[in-house]
């Protein structure tokens, strides 16, 4: 929270600054990426999005808001999207990436949790972009306990509805509750808008996702193609935009994204050397615009061919699954949908995971993982030992990198990942020798 002893005038010169950093490091990282050759030509529509959610002040893309529309936020892919659509209503993405935010946050929540839990509270206590002074209220799934405590301090700010997410979703009695939860989040949506949400509005916005997810889905399998037509910084910040996009706006844009990758694969054409290490970017979430790691992994010569974070490939990837229409099939369904296929570590146990990182691994052809540990975030650490003895079983190499939104340590991360892709460099093409059967260096 803005400190008690600040004057409004001295906190309008804290919130200037602030915004004044935020939009000098946002597009920094723009700017680099627009200077990328590689990148789609249609990935300009995604840049767009992101510049005027954080450079140009605009509140929300696509079509302008109606006067009296409701936005919604929410802080997790597990806040059901399908009733706010079908509500009339926007939702909004929100998981601050912002080292600016982060610092703001501090005067919210403590130093030492995690970053994206410290830009969340700056960016809703200082009003830092204006879409965080647009909401109505937000959705807050409690799936650590940083997100928990977050929900609590932005009750200060707004209305906060609490979606506790079970961590154990194989039991009866965890789906029992899980669905009584749906429907509290149901019914407060529907007195927020002063709308009913009945069957019709509910399978168009169900209609309405699954083309996103479709979508999604079909960059993931475009990400698979060899040779390689996307980098991951780029297919990650397509994804990312979603979060300040319109559902029906962003499925278009992804469609001619996809497009576009589909006439590269179909022309043979590549964005990386043949010999560049695949690796598979696991672990916390990348939030734009903290665009650092997956910047330099392809800086320093490896290929994110994909990634398992809930800000990109998990983002839209699992469907509702229907088969009647019925209201209570299809809310059981959503229900379904955002925790039985989810692998998020705040479950437990948590096999779903680990099979889902060996099956990337096996079909992206994944030649090193680097686990991305935000400083804070214990639920992810925590895993880090478990996937590291997967991997080494599967003769996969892991590197654990912890970090947080800071600037400061690019230098020393260069510097690991740099080896790390030597070595991994190293083995990919002593392994591709001798499956040719050539003697190298003799």
């Amino acid at each position: 929270m803005p400190r008690q002893e600040d004057t409004t005038e001295e906190l309008q010169r804290r919130k200037a600054r602030f915004v004044r950093a935020l939009g000098r490091s946002t597009e920094k990282v723009l700017h680099e990426l627009e200077a990328d050759d590689r990148r789609p030509a249609t990935m300009n529509r995604f840049l767009d999005v992101l510049r005027r959610a954080f450079l140009s002040g605009e509140e929300v893309d696509g079509p302008a808001l109606h006067p009296g529309q409701k936005v919604i936020g929410t802080y997790c892919i597990m806040a059901p999207e399908e009733f706010i659509y079908a509500a009339g209503a926007v939702p909004i993405r929100l998981c601050g990436g912002s080292y600016e935010a982060a610092l703001a946050g501090d005067d919210l929540v403590p130093r030492d949790i995690c970053p994206v839990v410290r830009a969340s509270a700056g960016l809703t206590s200082f009003g830092l972009l204006p879409i965080y002074r647009r909401f109505d209220a937000v959705i807050v799934p409690t799936t650590c306990d940083g997100k928990r405590k977050l929900g609590e301090a932005l009750s200060d700010f707004l209305p906060v509805w609490m979606l506790e997410v079970p961590h154990i979703k194989e039991t009866e009695r965890s789906r029992i509750e899980w669905l009584e939860q749906i429907y509290a989040v149901k019914r407060n949506i529907e007195k927020l808008t002063c709308r009913k949400i009945n069957r019709k509005t509910l399978r168009e916005a169900i209609g309405r996702i699954a083309r996103a997810q479709y979508q999604a889905r079909r960059l993931h399998e475009l990400r698979s193609a060899d040779p390689i037509v996307v980098l991951g910084q780029h297919a990650m910040l397509a994804l990312n935009a979603y979060a300040y996009d319109t559902v029906d706006e962003w499925a278009g844009a992804m469609t001619r994204f996809n497009d576009e990758l589909e006439q590269r694969r179909r022309q043979g054409r590549s964005v990386a050397d043949k010999r560049a290490p695949r690796v598979l970017l696991a672990g916390s979430p990348v939030v734009f615009p903290n665009w650092k790691l997956p910047m330099l992994i392809e800086e320093m010569g490896g290929v994110v061919v994909i990634d398992e974070t809930c800000m990109a490939d998990r983002l839209l990837y699992d469907p509702v699954g229907v088969s009647e229409g019925s209201m209570t099939e299809m809310i059981r369904g959503i229900a379904a949908r955002l925790i039985m296929p989810c692998t998020c570590p705040s479950f437990s146990p948590n096999e779903d995971r680990m099979y889902r990182l060996r099956q990337l691994v096996e079909k992206f052809r994944v030649d090193g993982v680097i686990y991305h540990v935000l400083k804070g975030c214990m639920i992810y650490d925590f895993e880090v030992a478990r996937v590291e003895r997967m991997m080494k079983e599967a003769g996969v190499p892991l590197l654990r990198v912890e970090t947080d939104y800071n600037p400061e340590d690019v230098e020393q991360l260069r510097t690991r990942i740099e080896a790390f892709l030597e070595m991994t460099g190293a083995k990919k093409s002593e392994a591709r020798c001798e499956s040719n059967e050539i003697l190298c260096g003799n």
